[in-house]
């Protein structure tokens, strides 16, 4: 049984998206549970993107859009956070799109809990292609108090995609007092790990519900940039937000989390190359290099993937052949 009366927002920033755009929106407007508000926040893009949101607000009453001088996806967010009144929220990049049913299947959830959980997540497929999934084989595990953060910093160290926002709908209440770092990239990590910090119950479910497209021109597939260096802030703060935390192997993975930055930026230039020009390549490599020798046995003992052990013992021994090695399997890939 649907409770209809429950109302949920999707927070959508929008800037330079404008080929992508439709698909989003149009991905959430065919959601076939109905009482939700779509916020699109035009993050002052230059191109067709405000105007777009402004028609499709013409055609549908559940949308809301703000026009907002171009701050960063943190700072779209935020005004988003701000706006928003269903009673949880999620989170969907403007060239990303989401299944017909994720918001059915979340409403579900919460219905057939006697005690509403503050965050559900459900997972994410990275495709190139605008393709569907049937979600027939999932389970669902419920976490409680510290098991929480002791989850998300496990998964997070075999992979990335748990730090991102987009892969769960939060109570409401649990945003509203805190927001993320603006101007700056790689804000997903500290804002998850403090929204989680704060939840005493979370689902999670193994159901592919969010499509993350790899592009060209996203901030993943663009060489190095000065601002890729904010990963170290966040995953500093994260550390930092760690220390305190006995239970678990939470401590632990924070300081891994932090070691892995050198291995992550080694990793970028080595298959992306360097953007920005006034990064002195062979300089960084070796600033890189040497942070990584000095974490190497920390990150050799984690449990890291395999595959990012062996790249970080290949890149202290000899970048050069690692990054011919890699330019190998991109092209193979």
């Amino acid at each position: 049984m649907i409770e209809e009366n429950i109302l949920l927002s999707l927070i959508v920033p929008v800037y330079k998206t404008e080929k992508y755009i439709k698909r989003c929106i149009d991905s959430l407007l065919h959601q076939t549970f109905k009482n939700i508000e779509i916020i699109l926040i035009d993050d002052g893009s230059p191109d067709r993107c405000g105007e777009m949101c402004d028609n499709y607000k013409e055609l549908d009453d559940r949308i809301i859009v703000i026009h907002k001088q171009n701050g960063g996806l943190g700072s779209a967010r935020n005004a988003g956070i701000k706006v928003a009144n269903g009673n949880y929220i999620g989170f969907v990049d403007s060239d990303d799109w989401i299944d017909d049913k994720t918001v059915e299947y979340v409403v579900n959830i919460i219905n057939r809990s006697c005690n509403k959980p503050d965050v559900i997540q459900f997972e994410a497929i990275k495709t190139k292609k605008s393709n569907r999934l049937v979600n027939n084989n999932y389970k669902e595990i419920i976490y409680r108090g510290k098991d929480i953060l002791d989850f998300l910093m496990k998964k997070s160290t075999k992979t990335d995609a748990y730090f991102s926002v987009c892969t769960c709908f939060y109570k409401a209440e649990l945003l509203k007092t805190t927001f993320f770092n603006e101007g700056r990239i790689n804000e997903d990590i500290t804002w998850k790990y403090k929204i989680f910090e704060k939840a005493d119950t979370l689902v999670d479910s193994t159901r592919k519900c969010y499509y993350y497209f790899q592009g060209t021109g996203s901030i993943t597939t663009q060489g190095l940039q000065k601002k890729d260096y904010d990963l170290y802030k966040a995953s500093f703060e994260l550390m930092e937000l760690t220390k305190k935390e006995d239970y678990g192997t939470i401590k632990k993975l924070g300081k891994v989390k932090y070691a892995r930055t050198s291995l992550s930026l080694l990793c970028k230039i080595a298959y992306y190359g360097i953007d920005d020009l006034t990064i002195n390549k062979d300089n960084e490599i070796k600033k890189l290099q040497k942070e990584l020798r000095n974490n190497i046995w920390l990150l050799v003992f984690s449990p890291i993937v395999i595959s990012r052990k062996i790249l970080s013992i290949m890149f202290v021994i000899n970048y050069g052949v690692t990054e011919k090695i890699v330019h190998i399997m991109k092209k193979l890939l």
